[in-house]
């Protein structure tokens, strides 16, 4: 069989300027749903794990692939460094998140992505994690530590 390259990898390490919430994760996936790298290739929504995390939704249309593609930032929430709760997301996840101010990460706090693309989904680059930090930014994040080499985004036989 042959190998398949993916990126399964530690991303960014962030932090917290002012309390985050339900509704700052819902503008974050929405700032990225307006970029041009992802025009017309996926659209963005919280995701349903442990931890939570912003998952790739892609469109099926506009993409030519033969497995369901699988890409997703882990957003590392009450793990490792970090503090804070992730919420359940259910089908009303759009409505129940816009608006809410329940918060999922509290002030100050640092937390570390971690990027997986899998199944033949793009691989992740240095140039889009700028572009998620610009979005980050917008919201109340900041980087606080180096990008992840080139190589470290590019994993075998996962």
């Amino acid at each position: 069989m042959p190998e398949e390259i993916g990126t399964y990898a530690p991303g960014l390490t962030l932090k917290t300027k002012k309390y985050i919430t339900k509704d700052d994760i819902i503008t974050l996936c929405n700032l990225l749903n307006i970029k041009d790298q992802y025009s017309n290739l996926c659209e963005f929504q919280p995701e349903g794990i442990c931890g939570g995390g912003i998952l790739f939704n892609f469109n099926k249309d506009n993409v030519n692939y033969k497995k369901s593609w699988y890409k997703s930032v882990r957003l590392g929430v009450n793990s490792g460094i970090s503090e804070g709760k992730w919420y359940w997301i259910n089908d009303d996840w759009l409505s129940e998140w816009t608006g809410n101010n329940d918060i999922i990460f509290p002030n100050n706090n640092k937390f570390r992505l971690f990027l997986k693309s899998f199944n033949g989904a793009p691989l992740f680059t240095l140039e889009e994690l700028k572009l998620w930090e610009e979005c980050f930014n917008q919201i109340g994040i900041v980087k606080v530590g180096k990008y992840p080499s080139r190589k470290s985004l590019m994993s075998l036989s996962i």
